[in-house]
């Protein structure tokens, strides 16, 4: 395919999420299953329509029960020091080896993009991202990785950098048609429990009473974070829609989601 063509395909990130992929509260417990069949059905996305696509997954069981132990969210600990940065990180390489081993049986290949290497925080935020690499890889038809991860922080040492944040940053040097996140939920859920099937400008006041953190360990904010963050991505323009989708049971939704035909979950628009 030529560079000009692939400028015109459309955009789309999609997240596997750590609920989908790990048992969140066990630690270093990646279903590798899971993972593969969600690179097998984001290959069939692929063949039956060529997508400029980035991926991402979360750090589930491996990261965030480390990342609450040693308070990495805060950066240096006065007892452990910088030992949080060591164990999240040998972590997080481990898991996204195996990760990447597991795409490769459902006939994806994504090349990981560590945000160690790219990003760049301060004060807990993610205030930079070198970009470079991701655009050529995007520009020679391949598919970044990116994953949640520890990374340097010019005020306290290290921090935490969830998926989304990472997410946010790239937002800012490249819009995207569509994010599609794969969690362990039929989306967003209301209080009795069913899926609220879309979140725009005129609920999401009324919805955010439902939404809440996470019941496994997740120093990120869990799906109120997820949907706060994916709503101020859509409002801003640099996302056209989101979508928060279950692929367990379901791993067509995934295909759907990805190529904009449907996927059941919740919709999320301006």
């Amino acid at each position: 395919m030529s560079r000009a063509g692939r400028c015109s395909l459309d955009r789309v990130f999609v997240k596997l999420g750590g609920s989908f992929i790990t048992r969140k509260s066990e630690a270093d417990s990646l279903k590798e299953s899971s993972v593969t069949l969600a690179a097998r059905m984001l290959r069939k996305a692929l063949e039956a329509r060529p997508v400029s696509l980035v991926l991402g997954h979360g750090a589930g069981s491996y990261g965030h029960i480390l990342a609450m132990k040693y308070g990495a969210v805060q950066g240096v600990h006065r007892r452990h020091g910088w030992e949080a940065l060591y164990r999240i990180r040998e972590s997080m390489t481990s898991m996204n080896l195996r990760f990447v081993r597991c795409c490769g049986k459902g006939g994806l290949h994504p090349v990981t993009v560590s945000p160690f290497a790219v990003a760049l925080a301060r004060g807990g935020k993610v205030r930079r991202l070198d970009v470079g690499n991701i655009r050529e890889l995007l520009r020679r038809g391949q598919i970044p990785l990116l994953h949640g991860d520890v990374v340097p922080d010019t005020e306290r040492g290290f921090t935490i950098a969830s998926t989304e944040a990472l997410l946010t940053a790239l937002t800012g040097h490249m819009r995207f048609d569509r994010v599609v996140m794969v969690s362990d939920t039929e989306g967003v859920l209301d209080g009795e429990g069913r899926t609220i099937e879309r979140i725009d400008g005129r609920n999401f006041g009324a919805v955010r009473r439902f939404l809440k953190g996470s019941g496994s360990p997740d120093v990120t904010g869990g799906m109120r974070k997820k949907v706060e963050h994916l709503f101020r991505l859509v409002s801003s323009g640099r996302v056209s829609e989101a979508r928060i989708i279950r692929c367990e049971g379901r791993p067509r939704n995934l295909a759907d989601a990805v190529l904009g035909t449907g996927g059941g979950g919740t919709l999320i628009r301006k």
